[in-house]
């Protein structure tokens, strides 16, 4: 600490009175309403400028997580369809079903997107990116009290410019990707871009007869390596295009933009990494999974580890057949016939949004701001968990998400004593999860039809006094009214209606169809803090702030009486920290918090007031804390040379929680890595009239994990290590770019996640990580 402020002052010197200084372009973020340097900004805050997007070969919303601390975006398992698991500081949301809130705020030009559902997201000719760590109750509103991902797309301007780009690489890659910026008359300019991502899936599929001749199984393939398919393929399509009313002197500057996504990805390479009928709990012990006999429902090949591939290879048995022989949890045996349900592996989504900005200069000291938003995501799923020619678990799912949003801020000040934001947002939600659910050993085939209404209404004010030079204090707080209301509906597969007979298909859901439930409530968030300048490198500050993770209703009710709503989990945040260095040669950005974290939502497995001892209930299961340091630094010690690195640390307890969520005291909040790292470098060498030639290494480390609140060695992730390489050469003009990469370069075989139930299904599997791919790009500025 007594070194940094002298050495941001040294390069800042250094800066100002050398025509080859190492300066960079400022950041300008807006996390607190307004434009702001980020080195002035008192929030933890990554900033990620398009640029360094590029440099590090980030082109999805998941890949912001690995150079942010204490942060962790990824692709959700199959179970939640095509979603994202967005944790920040350990608060997040692993569910992607529309009863559940997200915790993670995902924002897309200040618009707030509603659900994790279609939230895996391209990064499509961005500005710049803003990782808020910490909640944002005030500042960002509803389901950010874990913190905010805010994209930032280029707005259109005076300038014509634009460019092109193709790559390929491994796993037959294309790469498409371009842009184009038209001023076409005075004030009146439009930007549109695109990119196209298809690669194969790197994750095979085996037919487990051809691979094991002789096993019992008969083969279903002609093909000689016995692969029947693929998982991890990447097909996505996003387009985007705005229009800008900014005539020179007007006080009226209006964008209107419109997006589009399609996403025809295959499902996540998933992995079978325990099979074991035995570990099943002895309440459901007499179930059993073996594979389909005609005519014998007492044959099959048992379902155990001979379905499981080697440890570290890119395999899985899965044939997403729907089909096997079953003794149910009854007793009695079941026969599910191939093509009983034939749908084929699937994973895509269809997103589209409309967007208007709008903001009007009214004085010199004061301006409005308003944003109107309609978005749409529709997508369809087949997925099964078990990684075998039998079907333990199958599900298709249909999910369709629209929403309208508007805010409207009013920001000015008051002299030089004050500036303010005062404003009001409304948010409206459509939601519908239409699905076919079979697991022959409960007897279930069924139609699930549920829908979700969603109503938000929030008023907040934030304010900053300047009662000295170098001093602010900042005060902060919102009002927020929620309505959720979420109806059931089901039927037998073939749309008719259950009749509840015992011991027939369906009968232990009967009674849920034409069930809602609703769940309301207000609240209310603070924030309160002051920074200080100390010198024109050094900035302290603190703050109080709170936040919160919206209510819902039970989605997944085993009986009538379990349709019930659960409150919101709440957190308050102490925070402390610094920043050194104006943002261009040096900087160096410090944080300490502690959270207290109330009313943490968590499942209940036993519910013992209820018609079903058995269940599956979310609820405010109980009370904890968590601690952590974050540190942030860039650097650019010479010319051309720049150095990037990041440190997050984080510790979770519980105080107290419900035994029946089967957590103990002892167990650790999911997604909770106490160790994340990052470290960057890359050295612009010139080569004279050839231009410029740029390495850049990059790493990251996250430590080990758990997936579920209920911690065993089956959902626990490994800690890993990863690191990416590109080589940039750039034409002396700039106007053309040649650039290789290579991401996982050590070839690190790793889990992302898990989907575990061994004590329903005796097993457990994982998504696998990408391995090492290469690849090789053009591009053409204009």
């Amino acid at each position: 600490m007594a070194f940094v402020p002298a050495a941001a002052q040294a390069a800042d010197e250094q800066a100002n009175t050398e025509s080859s200084a190492p300066t960079t372009e400022e950041i300008i973020v807006t996390a607190q309403f307004r434009e702001q340097r980020l080195q002035d900004t008192p929030l933890a805050i990554t900033a990620m400028p398009a640029k360094l997007l590029e440099a590090r070969s980030q082109t999805s919303i998941i890949d912001l997580g690995a150079f942010a601390p204490n942060v962790n975006l990824s692709q959700s398992t199959a179970l939640n369809s095509n979603s994202i698991t967005a944790y920040i500081r350990g608060i997040g949301q692993d569910d992607a079903s529309f009863a559940l809130e997200p915790g993670v705020g995902i924002y897309l030009d200040d618009v707030y997107y509603g659900t994790t559902f279609g939230a895996v997201l391209d990064l499509v000719d961005l500005d710049r990116v803003e990782v808020l760590r910490g909640p944002q109750g005030t500042l960002a509103g509803k389901n950010s009290l874990g913190g905010a991902v805010k994209l930032f797309a280029a707005k259109p301007n005076a300038d014509f410019g634009g460019s092109l780009e193709a790559g390929t690489g491994r796993y037959d890659r294309i790469n498409l990707r371009g842009s184009v910026n038209v001023p076409l008359s005075d004030g009146l300019y439009a930007r549109f871009s695109g990119t196209y991502d298809k690669r194969d899936g790197y994750f095979r599929l085996l037919d487990y007869g051809c691979a094991n001749p002789g096993s019992g199984i008969a083969s279903q393939t002609s093909a000689k390596d016995c692969v029947t398919g693929t998982q991890g393929g990447v097909d996505v399509l996003s387009l985007r295009g705005a229009l800008r009313y900014a005539p020179s002197g007007s006080k009226l500057d209006v964008t209107i933009s419109g997006d589009y996504a399609r996403n025809n990805s295959e499902p996540p390479a998933t992995k079978l990494t325990f099979a074991n009928r035995a570990a099943i709990a002895p309440a459901l012990a007499l179930q059993d999974f073996r594979t389909y006999a005609a005519g014998n429902p007492f044959g099959g090949v048992p379902f155990d580890s001979r379905f499981l591939t080697g440890p570290k290879s890119y395999s899985s048995y899965e044939n997403y057949g729907g089909s096997g022989n079953y003794t149910t949890i009854f007793g009695f045996p079941a026969q599910v016939a191939p093509g009983t349900f034939a749908d084929k592996p699937e994973n895509s989504t269809e997103t589209w949004g409309v967007t208007g900005t709008a903001d009007l200069t009214l004085t010199d000291d004061l301006a409005l701001k308003s944003i109107t938003a309609y978005r749409k995501a529709t997508g369809n799923s087949v997925l099964e968990v078990d990684g075998s020619p039998i079907s333990v678990l199958k599900e298709g799912l249909r999910n369709s998400h629209r929403q309208f949003t508007q805010e409207l801020r009013l920001t000015g000040k008051l002299g030089t004593l004050v500036d303010f934001t005062i404003g009001g947002f409304y948010y409206k939600a459509e939601d519908r999860a239409f699905q076919r659910i079979m697991i022959p050993t409960f007897q279930y085939d069924f139609l699930a039809d549920d829908r979700s209404d969603n109503r938000s209404v929030a008023g907040f004010a934030n304010v900053e006094l300047h009662p000295a030079p170098n001093l602010n204090l900042i005060g902060g707080i919102r009002y927020t009214d929620d309505r959720k209301v979420y109806a059931f509906g089901r039927t037998n597969a073939d749309g008719s209606a259950i009749p509840g007979i015992p011991f027939t298909p369906n009968w232990l859901v009967f009674g849920l169809s034409g069930l809602s439930g609703t769940f309301a409530d207000q609240r209310w968030d603070f924030r309160i803090g002051a920074n200080y300048r100390l010198s024109d490198a050094l900035m302290v500050y603190a703050q109080v702030s709170t936040g919160y993770k919206g209510g819902g209703v039970n989605p997944r009710p085993f009986v009538a009486d379990q349709v019930l709503p659960f409150g919101p989990e709440k957190v308050t945040t102490y925070e402390a920290g610094f920043k050194v260095g104006d943002g261009r040669a040096l900087s160096v950005n410090g944080t300490y918090f502690y959270n207290d974290y109330k009313d943490i939502q968590r499942t209940l497995f036993v519910c013992p007031t209820s018609a079903s001892v058995t269940c599956s209930q979310p609820t405010n299961a109980g009370n904890g804390h968590s601690q952590g340091v974050e540190l942030e630094a860039s650097w650019r010690p010479i010319a051309g040379l720049t150095l990037n690195s990041s440190a997050g640390y984080l510790d979770f307890k519980y105080d107290t929680i419900n035994p029946l969520s089967l957590i103990t005291l002892d167990m650790t909040a999911p997604f909770n890595s106490k160790w994340t790292a990052s470290a960057g470098a890359q050295y612009e060498a010139g080569i004279g009239k050839a231009g410029t030639l740029t390495p850049r290494i990059d790493w990251s480390y996250q430590s080990g994990f758990f997936y579920q609140a209920v911690n065993n060695p089956f959902n626990q992730v490994p800690g890993r290590s990863l690191f990416n390489a590109r080589l940039t050469w750039a034409s002396s003009d700039s106007l053309w770019q040649v650039a290789a990469a290579v991401t996982n370069l050590t070839n690190k075989f790793y889990t992302v996640g898990t989907s575990e139930n061994v004590a329903n299904f005796g097993l457990a599997t994982a998504i696998v990580g990408r391995p090492r791919e290469w690849s090789l790009s053009i591009k053409r500025r204009f």
